[in-house]
C-alpha cells in the first residue's frame, strides 16, 4: 500500500521526496476523481447543447471596471493560506511529522504567508491596471453549461462535502450527538460515498434549476461523471487503505494472487491507532505506516473501482448514443450503481456501521442501494410512459 505519494515514489522507484509525505494517497485520487468527472460532465454538457437540451444563455458584463475589494481580499487570503498552512506543510517533514493531523489545527508559518499574500496582491493589482478601459464597455455573452463548469464544480463538491460527512455521521446513530457532529466534520477521515453523491447532486440540481436548465437533461448528463469519478475514488480507497476493505477471507484463490483475493493491506493508512482492532506490525518495518491487518481480507475497494470503471465504459460508450426518453439514462446509471453496491456490501465490512429492524440487519448503503434501484426503474417506467417529460 501506498498511504502517501512519498511512499509510492519510494517503493516503485527508490526515490525518497520527504516533503511529498503531505500528498497523501486518498486525496490525490480524490483530485483524478473531481477531474475526471468534470472532464465528463463537461463533454457530456457540451454534446447536450448541441442537441438543443441545454440553450444557451445571455449574460451581459461590464469590461475595464476595477477589482472590487472582494476580489482583493478573498486572493489575499487565500494566498495567505497557502503560505501559512500548505507550505508549512511541505517544510515541516520528519517521522514524527504527521501532515493529516496538522490540516486542521492553527500551526503555520506567518512569514511564509505574509509573503504569498504580498505576491497575490501585487499580481492582482497588476492585473487589474493591465484591464481597466476608460469608458468600461458592455458586452453581451452567450453562456452555456458546459462553460459553468467551474461554477457546477464548485457548488458539487461543497454541497458534497457537507453531505458525504453527515451521513457518514449517521451512519452510527448511538453516537449521535452536537459534540461528535462538530468533532467530526472538522476530521481528516469520516465519508460516505453516498451522502456526497445525494447532496451533491441535489446542490448541482438546485444550480442548474436556478439558471433555466431542465433537471432531467442535467441529471442524464451527469449520470456516468459520476460513475467515473466513483471508480477513480475507490482506487483511492484500495491503495491507502483507509478501512473501507471487506470482510475476513481465509480461502485461497487458485489462480488469483493474495492481493486480489485475501490482502492484509500492509503499510495502511490506519496503521497504529487500530492496532488493538486487527492490526500486527510489519516485520522489519520501521517508521510510520509499519501495520496490517492480522487476517486478510476481501479487497473490495478494488473490485468496486473495476467494476465502476466497466459500468462507466458502457454508459459512455453504449447506452449514450442510444435513443433514450430524457430521464431514463440517469435511471438505468442509478440501476447500475445501486445493483454494484447492494452486491459488494455483502463482503464489505461494516464495523458497527449497521441498522436493525426486527430481524434484519443492513446496511446505510444497502438501504440506499435499494432505494436508487427502485427510483431508476421509476424513471425509466414514468419516462416511457411520457409521465416524465421536457415541457418546453
Amino acid at each position: 500500500m501506498f498511504p502517501t505519494l512519498y511512499h509510492f515514489l519510494k517503493d516503485i522507484f527508490g526515490v525518497e521526496i520527504r516533503f511529498l509525505e503531505i500528498v497523501n494517497t486518498f486525496g490525490l485520487f480524490v483530485a483524478f476523481a473531481i477531474a475526471g468527472a468534470y472532464w465528463a460532465m463537461q463533454k457530456e454538457f457540451a454534446r447536450k447543447a448541441k442537441l438543443g437540451q441545454f440553450p444557451s444563455r445571455i449574460t451581459k458584463q461590464t469590461l475595464g471596471i476595477p477589482f472590487t475589494k472582494s476580489e482583493y481580499i478573498s486572493s489575499g487570503l487565500i494566498s495567505f493560506f497557502f503560505g501559512y498552512k500548505i507550505i508549512y506543510l511541505a517544510v515541516n517533514t520528519g517521522p514524527d511529522f504527521s501532515p493529516q493531523e496538522h490540516i486542521f489545527n492553527t500551526d503555520g508559518n506567518l512569514l511564509f504567508g505574509l509573503i504569498f499574500a504580498a505576491l497575490s496582491l501585487s499580481f492582482k493589482y497588476y492585473t487589474d491596471k493591465k484591464q481597466r478601459l476608460n469608458p468600461p464597455v458592455e458586452k453581451e455573452f452567450s453562456i452555456s453549461l458546459s462553460e459553468e463548469m467551474g461554477t457546477v464544480t464548485g457548488v458539487a463538491l461543497i454541497s458534497g462535502f457537507f453531505g458525504a460527512k453527515l451521513f457518514h455521521i449517521l451512519e452510527t446513530p448511538e453516537n449521535f450527538n452536537f459534540k461528535s457532529i462538530v468533532e467530526q466534520f472538522f476530521t481528516t477521515g469520516g465519508w460516505t460515498f453516498y451522502g456526497g453523491l445525494i447532496m451533491g447532486g441535489l446542490g448541482v440540481l438546485l444550480y442548474t434549476r436556478s439558471k433555466g436548465y431542465h433537471w432531467l437533461h442535467v441529471l442524464d448528463g451527469g449520470g456516468p461523471a459520476m460513475m467515473l469519478s466513483y471508480g477513480i475514488g475507490r482506487f483511492g480507497c484500495h491503495f491507502a487503505g483507509d478501512g473501507d476493505w471487506g470482510v475476513a477471507n481465509l480461502s485461497k484463490s487458485s489462480w488469483l494472487p493474495d492481493w486480489a483475493w485475501a490482502y492484509k493491506y500492509p503499510h495502511n493508512v490506519l496503521g497504529k491507532d487500530y492496532a488493538s482492532s486487527g492490526m500486527e506490525p510489519i516485520p522489519g518495518c520501521t517508521g510510520d505506516y509499519c501495520f496490517q491487518l492480522s487476517t486478510p481480507v476481501f479487497p473490495t475497494p478494488l473490485y468496486e473501482a473495476l467494476s465502476a470503471l466497466l459500468i462507466f465504459a458502457i454508459l459512455w460508450f453504449w447506452l449514450r448514443n442510444k435513443s433514450l426518453l430524457p430521464g431514463q439514462y440517469f435511471g438505468v446509471y442509478l440501476i447500475f450503481a445501486g445493483v454494484e453496491r447492494f452486491m459488494i456490501e455483502i463482503i464489505r465490512e461494516h464495523g458497527d456501521s449497521l441498522y436493525r429492524f426486527g430481524g434484519m440487519v443492513f446496511s446505510q448503503a444497502q438501504m440506499i442501494s435499494l432505494f436508487l434501484i427502485g427510483l431508476g426503474i421509476g424513471l425509466i417506467v414514468l419516462a416511457k410512459m411520457r409521465i416524465l417529460k421536457v415541457r418546453n
